[in-house]
């Protein structure tokens, strides 16, 4: 197992998530073990959901870019 704790964040295309991982690049502490992975929102919208159900937010969210609660 490698994860202890698992931190998203979502970028609205590749130069954002480039420009983020320097400035990530640049602030890393200097012991542990610290990894990224990109997917696609494709790849995303094709994980399974082994238990629970989903939150309020993925239920809500759509490709719509304006989401009125």
């Amino acid at each position: 197992m490698v994860q202890f704790s698992v931190y998203s964040k979502i970028f609205p295309n590749r130069s954002s998530l480039d420009t983020y991982m320097m400035t990530l690049r640049q602030n890393l502490p200097k012991h542990g073990s610290i990894r990224a992975m990109a997917v696609t929102e494709k790849q995303y919208n094709k994980m399974y959901l082994l238990v629970g159900d989903q939150t309020l937010t993925e239920q809500t969210l759509t490709d719509n870019t304006m989401v009125i609660l």
